[in-house]
């Protein structure tokens, strides 16, 4: 499971089904990766499996609301996530799936009304306060939070994500993408900035500034991610030749990398 090979994790745990006392652990985990590897349909199969072994396992409960959650079942999934948030252990778990499975439903008004009935520390409920405010459309309301995020700490990535989208409904991609090319040029930064001002860059189809802002970025050490970027947004605009090798090169790097085409605008969640 911590090397990423969940396909052979979960043999594995299906391996140790032999003894009757664990076969609920074991299903447990065989779920888990599964769930891990996207096989939500068995995964939830075998969780269910786990559950009529040992009905108030609250850990098989848990993987069932992910696989449900996987599967966008998430009137299903709702209120397995609730029966976690009595346990300490599990409560965390509990939190973030209500809220996903919530804001996937578009209910706005019952994330927010959860977050003041769970009254979490500030720095625990500003992304969820976000996401909700955003989704009623109060986007000044949420820029007001993300800056509070950003005091409590500074240049944290998922905030600027964050208010770089709100700023975007509020001001328009010109405006914004304007800022974030003089931020990008300030040294003292950190990378995110830059990050954020290629990918608004791929927004606007302004693809050799994007192009020109990933190379910048891998130059000075970026990630493995950010050349995937720049290697796309280089097919993107016809420049395949180009892309196919850096592609090449990161898949001999990291056998494990994905080469699906990312994401064109900034994320919703950092």
């Amino acid at each position: 499971m911590d090397q990423g090979s969940y396909a052979e994790a979960a043999r594995h745990a299906e391996a140790q089904l032999s003894g009757e006392e664990s076969q609920a652990f074991w299903l447990t985990q065989q779920a888990k990766a599964l769930v891990r590897s996207e096989d939500y349909r068995e995964a939830l199969r075998i969780a269910r499996r786990a559950m009529e072994l040992e009905p108030g396992n609250l850990y098989t409960v848990a993987v069932a609301a992910d696989a449900l959650l996987g599967q966008r079942s998430w009137e299903e999934a709702l209120p397995l996530y609730e029966e976690l948030l009595g346990n300490p252990r599990l409560a965390r778990t509990g939190r973030r799936g209500v809220v996903e499975c919530l804001a996937a439903m578009q209910q706005w008004d019952r994330i927010l009304a959860r977050l003041a009935e769970w009254r979490l520390p500030e720095e625990q409920a500003f992304a969820w306060k976000v996401r909700a405010l955003k989704g009623q459309g109060r986007v000044e309301e949420a820029l007001g939070v993300c800056e509070k995020w950003l005091q409590r700490t500074s240049d944290h990535p998922p905030a600027l994500w964050e208010r770089t989208e709100l700023e975007i409904r509020r001001d328009g991609l010109e405006t914004v993408l304007s800022k974030m090319k003089r931020m990008a040029k300030i040294s003292s930064l950190p990378q995110v900035y830059s990050e954020i001002y290629a990918s608004l860059c791929r927004r606007a189809g302004r693809s050799e500034e994007a192009i020109r802002a990933y190379s910048r970025i891998t130059a000075s050490g970026g990630q493995a991610r950010i050349q995937k970027k720049k290697a796309f947004e280089l097919a993107k605009s016809g420049r395949e030749r180009e892309a196919l090798p850096q592609l090449e090169e990161l898949l001999r790097a990291e056998p494990g990398t994905s080469t699906s085409t990312p994401a064109t605008g900034p994320p919703a969640r950092g």
